[in-house]
């Protein structure tokens, strides 16, 4: 399964010391080279260090990018979020992120979204890290009041 990851993905994972165990899911993790830049010098250095492969846009290719998304119009998604979805219809891959517009234009373009969520359950799956250090991560998401608590509190459940 391929994944193209948006910026939310990387940063939530950072904070909360979950990125490399999503590295180490069963998945292909991409980004563009747009969403590589919204990052902070950490967190590139980060994903640099993981196989995410970071999608580019030759010179012609850009210019028909660029067309595309000022053709959409008022859309509530930012360049770096339609390059998610480009990329996403280009390979026929998952879009990966928690970003409700994105989510919304995705849906509605027949493009799969996933979120924060499933990855946090396939880490749970997964990884090799004790019960203890996955509940002490995860609850670090409780501080993101954007983030449905009660979504939080049910991986949290399962670790007990």
């Amino acid at each position: 399964m391929l994944l193209i990851s948006d910026a939310n993905i990387f940063i939530d994972l950072e904070k909360i010391g979950l990125l490399i165990e999503f590295s180490k899911l069963d998945i292909k993790i991409s980004t563009s080279d747009f969403v590589f830049n919204e990052l902070n010098t950490k967190q590139k250095m980060l994903v640099k260090s993981l196989s995410v492969d970071i999608y580019t846009l030759d010179p012609i290719e850009l210019m028909t990018f660029f067309s595309e998304y000022q053709s959409l119009g008022q859309v509530k998604i930012s360049a770096q979020d339609y390059s998610i979805y480009y990329f996403a219809k280009k390979y026929e891959a998952y879009i990966l992120s928690n970003d409700k517009a994105l989510r919304k234009f995705s849906h509605n373009n027949s493009v799969d979204v996933k979120g924060i969520f499933y990855i946090l359950d396939l880490i749970i799956e997964q990884s090799e890290l004790s019960k203890n250090d996955l509940e002490k991560s995860i609850t670090l998401l409780l501080n993101n009041s954007w983030l449905p608590k009660d979504e939080i509190n049910k991986r949290l459940e399962r670790l007990i």
